[in-house]
């Protein structure tokens, strides 16, 4: 039976349950950061195994990626989020009940393999069913959610860490899976997707259920779209092949390019070092264990208030200057930690600075990448090339999160804080020059971007 909501309403329920997986994947990358000083207790974990512990899931969401983009072009949306949160509460119950290194290894890059998924096609899916007006807020809704999924791990380690019950930090995050696969039964699927699959009755029904308009329908059977952007394309709407290299020649060289350039950049920059590792970073700058996370907590708390910021704004001020100012913020913030450990500053200061380094990438980077590249590719291989800047992007946390405790050893937090401040401060130019506007555009449908008018403001 069709349901009796209004739009308003069912396009805000479908919004919220799937900004749930944003929780499920805050909550499941920051969780490790409150268990890790108790599983290298428990287990005597030097510093490449608690990066293995960390980067576990990352690995696993860099290789699930791609594979989970053609499935989301092939069979829609919801399947692929519904499978993944199943697949996630598998990984936690077998990460929490894990009784050596090795099944809790296991366990996390199963969980990685769902975050994966999660991470691209959650607001992938939001960007389709969200107005151009308002696309940049519900996209960001996602990334706010992570923020809070986030703080909440750091909360739920705070509770916990007196009885240093690591296996029960793990074991909450069960819920929102469970919440989120229970949600995608309420939800219609993409109208965009349904669309682009030559599903024109289902795209306006879908469409009407939300309140949006369902772009123009493909074009008749048996004909072919002329011109020159068409090539590479059916007249199913879809793209002639089912290769990467026929969906990088549809979107055009330089939006892959970019799209992959920012999906790398983001991590090179260390900002996940500051949320995976921050119990241990400010336990090392001279804090208790429990000090550490509660400056953890203070750090959650500055990422959920930035992103809320970003919501707000991001849709008014536009990608780039978000993007860009971030970047330079947090540069000049790394160059801060360096400084604070050159003079002996550390403890309360490094635990502000991180603060500050955070609220900058939550403004700018953490928020605006995923925004971006659900807007600058054809809808026929949206789900393709997003899932692949999805596999860049996990596949530099996961070399960041592996390799910061070994850096730190070698180069001292201070040392590893300035690489990170030059390599943020060259992307911030290199973004300046190459990354053009997309805010408030429409999605792009059969044409590239580069016909779209999308230029550098």
């Amino acid at each position: 039976m069709t349901p009796t909501r209004s739009p308003a309403a069912t396009r805000t329920l479908t919004v919220c349950v799937a900004s749930i997986g944003g929780l499920l994947f805050g909550y499941g990358t920051g969780v490790i950061a409150g268990a890790l000083p108790f599983v290298s207790a428990d287990y005597a974990l030097s510093s490449w195994a608690q990066g293995a512990a960390v980067s576990a899931a990352l690995l696993g969401a860099a290789l699930t990626a791609p594979s989970s983009g053609r499935l989301a072009d092939r069979f829609g949306r919801l399947p692929v989020i519904g499978s993944a949160a199943a697949v996630y509460a598998v990984g936690t119950l077998a990460s929490a009940a894990a009784t050596g290194t090795e099944l809790l290894l296991a366990g996390r890059f199963l969980v990685g393999l769902s975050l994966g998924a999660t991470s691209f096609a959650v607001p992938l899916y939001i960007s389709e069913i969200a107005p151009p007006a308002r696309r940049g807020a519900l996209v960001t809704l996602n990334q706010l959610m992570i923020t809070i999924g986030l703080l909440l791990s750091y909360v739920v380690a705070y509770v916990l860490e007196p009885a240093g019950a690591w296996r029960s930090m793990l074991a909450v995050g069960i819920v929102p899976a469970l919440l989120l696969l229970g949600g995608m039964f309420l939800v219609p699927e993409s109208p965009d997707w349904l669309r682009s699959r030559g599903h024109a009755a289902r795209a306006a029904h879908a469409a009407a259920r939300l309140g949006i308009e369902v772009g123009s329908a493909p074009a008749a059977e048996g004909r072919t779209a002329e011109g020159p952007e068409a090539a590479g394309r059916t007249a199913e709407g879809g793209v002639r092949g089912t290769g990467l290299r026929s969906a990088c020649a549809h979107a055009g060289p330089r939006w892959v390019a970019l799209g992959l350039a920012i999906a790398i950049l983001v991590h090179l920059t260390g900002l996940n070092t500051a949320i995976y590792y921050a119990p241990t970073i400010l336990a090392s700058s001279g804090l208790t264990s429990a000090g550490g996370i509660i400056g953890s907590i203070l750090v959650g708390a500055c990422n959920v208030a930035a992103t809320v910021i970003t919501v707000m704004f991001l849709d008014r001020w536009g990608r780039r200057p978000l993007m860009i100012g971030g970047l330079v913020v947090m540069a000049l913030t790394a160059l801060g930690v360096t400084f604070a450990g050159l003079l002996g500053l550390e403890g309360a200061v490094t635990a502000l600075l991180l603060c500050v380094f955070i609220t900058a990438g939550a403004v700018g980077p953490a928020a605006v990448f995923w925004v971006y590249i659900s807007e600058i590719y054809p809808s026929e291989v949206r789900g393709a090339l997003m899932s692949v800047a999805t596999a860049a992007h996990w596949a530099a946390d996961f070399v960041v999160a592996t390799t910061f405790l070994p850096l730190v050893q070698q180069l001292s937090l201070a040392g590893t804080f300035a690489l990170y401040a030059a390599i943020t401060g060259a992307s911030a130019l290199a973004l300046a020059r190459w990354m053009p506007e997309t805010r408030g555009k429409p999605l792009v449908s059969t044409a590239r971007p580069a016909a779209a008018g999308y230029h550098a403001d």
